[in-house]
């Protein structure tokens, strides 16, 4: 039964993230056709604009934004640090808002607590055990946003690991073709696209509002929170302070980080030996048995009822 109760609490929980996803990707979609329409025709009237607007985007989103907002305020202080940083990395700070994962993570508490309760009136126990039963529920249920911010952390840090390669060796060549440092990234940041890329335009942007260009790079790396990428930041900064050649200086950092994605790659592989184990076991193995072993115990069987 507690399998079923946290089966249940993580499909739910899977569901609500991604209705949330939907309806966030839905009202983006109508805040730039809304705009869209506003440009070509200033006269549009309030009452046109909201006849527009999707159902969902007038009842549902700003009901669950109502009601993320109402639960956040009985969340814990140090939760509010601790959601934004990770946020932060996650880099989901312009599209999350702290007050619904806050929210989420108070709703996910409440409904662990009550299934708790619910496996509590299915199968009557002691009063030390349905305690126990409760607060698990509940931790469990505060434990599905770090989770699900835990994996997108994951998949982001795996993404700029991935495409650090190719733009140090863009990088590499754009300095070498006789352009600055700023130059070439501005020529990446046109022609590429991707999680790594998105922090180099927001370091450029904070290069133009008067930042320094090595507080904006600590300030990336700060934010992906990368070794490779630390690295990368470290050898650049040096690089310019003890006037050594930025082209050299980022060939051999590509050199190094292309070395190093053939290590993980080779390292994956070796791996995917030990993880085939336990599906083969578990698995496939047994259906192979049935296959192979099953009509030789029934012709035993019925040999043995003659």
């Amino acid at each position: 039964m507690l399998i079923l109760i946290i089966s249940a609490l993580i499909a739910l929980a899977v569901f609500f993230g991604i209705f949330l996803v939907f309806l966030r990707a839905r009202n983006n979609q109508t805040e730039i056709k809304n705009r869209l329409d506003r440009l070509a025709s200033p006269e549009l009237s309030e009452k046109n604009e909201l006849k527009n607007t999707p159902l969902a985007d007038r009842t549902i989103w700003p009901l669950l934004k109502k009601v993320a907002a109402f639960f956040s305020r009985f969340a814990p202080g140090a939760l509010t640090k601790l959601m934004d940083r990770r946020i932060v990395l996650a880099g989901k700070q312009g599209k999350w808002q702290i007050k619904s994962i806050e929210g989420f993570w108070f709703l996910c508490v409440i409904l662990g607590g009550l299934y708790g309760f619910w496996w509590i009136t299915e199968n009557p126990s002691n009063l030390a055990k349905s305690i126990l039963v409760v607060w698990l529920g509940m931790i469990f249920g505060g434990l599905i946003p770090f989770m699900v911010l835990r994996h997108q952390i994951r998949k982001r840090k795996e993404a700029i690991t991935y495409q650090l390669p190719e733009v140090l060796d863009l990088l590499s060549v754009s300095v070498t073709a006789g352009l600055s440092l700023d130059g070439a990234m501005q020529k990446i940041t046109e022609s590429m696209e991707g999680e790594l890329v998105d922090e180099f335009r927001r370091m450029q942007r904070d290069v133009r509002m008067g930042m320094t260009r090595h507080r904006a790079m600590r300030l990336m790396a700060e934010r992906c929170d990368v070794q490779d990428l630390n690295l990368f930041v470290t050898s650049v900064i040096q690089s310019e302070r003890l006037g050594a050649s930025m082209g050299d200086t980022l060939r051999i950092q590509a050199d190094n980080m292309r070395d190093l994605r053939r290590q993980r790659a080779r390292r994956k592989a070796m791996q995917a030996p030990v993880k085939m184990v336990f599906p083969l076991v578990f698995f496939i193995f047994p259906v192979m048995f049935v296959i192979v072993l099953l009509p030789s115990i029934l012709s035993l069987m019925q040999s043995m009822g003659k």
